[in-house]
């Protein structure tokens, strides 16, 4: 017949101190009175001086967990970054299909544009290269 809600009634010695942090965090930790604040303390406390114990369950579950999470993350990565290599190549058809270009004059343009791109971190702005593009 023991369940959670029985309970065994206890004398307990605590400061003036500990009393008004147990009052101030009543409410923060959804505790119903400070009993139930200071068997939820007592509980956690617990748990924080045997966390050897618990590493060796908790370690795992919450890697297992992380994993999934980073795998999900890598093939969302994966699939934008494919469908963005489809629209380049679309995009570098086109124009090779409208513009005769010299290969070396190319050659040197994707130099220049590797260049750029490290200087600019990736942030590329379309009046920008219209701009470089037209000589201003």
């Amino acid at each position: 017949m023991n369940n959670e809600k029985e309970g065994k009634r206890i004398a307990l010695y605590a400061t003036n101190d500990i009393l008004e942090i147990c009052e101030q965090d009543i409410e923060k930790s959804n505790s119903k009175n400070r009993s139930h604040f200071i068997c939820k303390a007592v509980k956690f406390y617990h748990c924080y001086i045997n966390k050897d114990l618990t590493d060796s369950v908790l370690t795992p579950a919450f890697e297992t967990v992380v994993d999934a999470r980073l795998n999900l993350a890598e093939d969302r990565i994966a699939q934008i970054i494919f469908k963005l290599a489809v629209e380049m190549a679309y995009t570098m058809n086109i124009l090779a299909g409208a513009f005769e270009l010299d290969p070396d004059k190319i050659e040197r343009m994707k130099y220049r544009v590797q260049h750029e791109v490290k200087a600019i971190n990736g942030s590329i702005n379309l009046e920008d290269i219209i701009r470089y593009q037209n000589g201003e």
